[in-house]
């Protein structure tokens, strides 16, 4: 995020909380402020350099500029918890002001799952990413019951009963159920006529050496990929694998133009 000096110099009272639309904060506030985006300055009795508080927080917007402790700054800013501390305060309002002033460098606040964030070309998507090792069928049963809109499943073998009832649930609950899985004798054997119940696909070995579709993987919402060397089988319960569990719209497309890519 890299704002001109005119924007910076109009946004400072925001954070000051001077043009009475944000919170007040005084002197120790807004150096605390700053502290959490690695700032260390201390307050002394007055501002660093004996600065104004709303000249240090000019200077201290320049030297973050560009960098990603600057959206963080106007995240925090913005954070409901922040205009909970005065209830005279309107976020919404503050918001619509704010974006007037960063719209003219291409950024807007914009609410995401209750929390404002910064929205721009040049800004990097926050992926969220967990890593299990253990009881990582309950880790997907828990991604599973939380799907809202759509599961798209890509694995080698999957015969866990478990997880194909919950899906089944979820398909009565109106959410779109696609499955790939190699077409063996292990899924022909032990696992479901997964045509009879989902969308779904077999996928043959191919080439020479007979290569298998040999994915873990599984898109949720277009926003949750579950990845890893586990594969929904029973069996798989008890060996040592591992999955992760990523949290972004950018790598779930990936993942889901993958998917795509299989089932044509």
């Amino acid at each position: 995020m890299n704002l001109t000096d005119y924007t910076l110099d109009s946004i400072k009272e925001f954070i000051s909380g001077d043009n009475e639309l944000t919170p007040y904060l005084t002197g120790p506030k807004i150096l605390k402020l700053f502290g959490e985006v690695g700032i260390r300055d201390i307050y002394d009795g007055g501002m660093p350099q004996n600065e104004s508080r709303n000249g240090y927080i000019f200077s201290k917007l320049k030297e973050i500029n560009g960098k990603k402790e600057v959206v963080k700054i106007f995240e925090i800013l913005f954070d409901p918890r922040h205009f909970a501390k005065d209830k005279t305060k309107n976020l919404k309002f503050a918001v619509e002001k704010f974006n007037i002033l960063i719209q003219q460098d291409g950024y807007r606040l914009e609410l995401i799952e209750g929390q404002y964030k910064i929205i721009g070309s040049d800004i990097p998507e926050n992926i969220e990413i967990e890593i299990h090792f253990e009881e990582i069928q309950s880790k997907i049963i828990e991604q599973i019951n939380n799907a809202k809109f759509c599961i798209w499943i890509a694995v080698a073998w999957f015969t866990d009963k478990d997880i194909l009832r919950l899906l089944y649930k979820k398909k009565q609950e109106g959410l779109n159920i696609r499955i790939v899985v190699i077409d063996d004798k292990i899924n022909r054997d032990f696992g479901i006529d997964y045509e009879k119940f989902f969308e779904a696909k077999r996928v043959k070995p191919t080439g020479k050496y007979e290569n298998i579709m040999h994915h873990k993987f599984c898109v949720i919402d277009f926003r949750t990929v579950i990845h890893g060397s586990y594969n929904w089988t029973v069996k798989a319960q008890w060996n040592k694998e591992t999955v992760s569990i990523d949290f972004g719209r950018e790598i779930a497309e990936k993942f889901a133009n993958e998917f795509i890519t299989l089932i044509k």
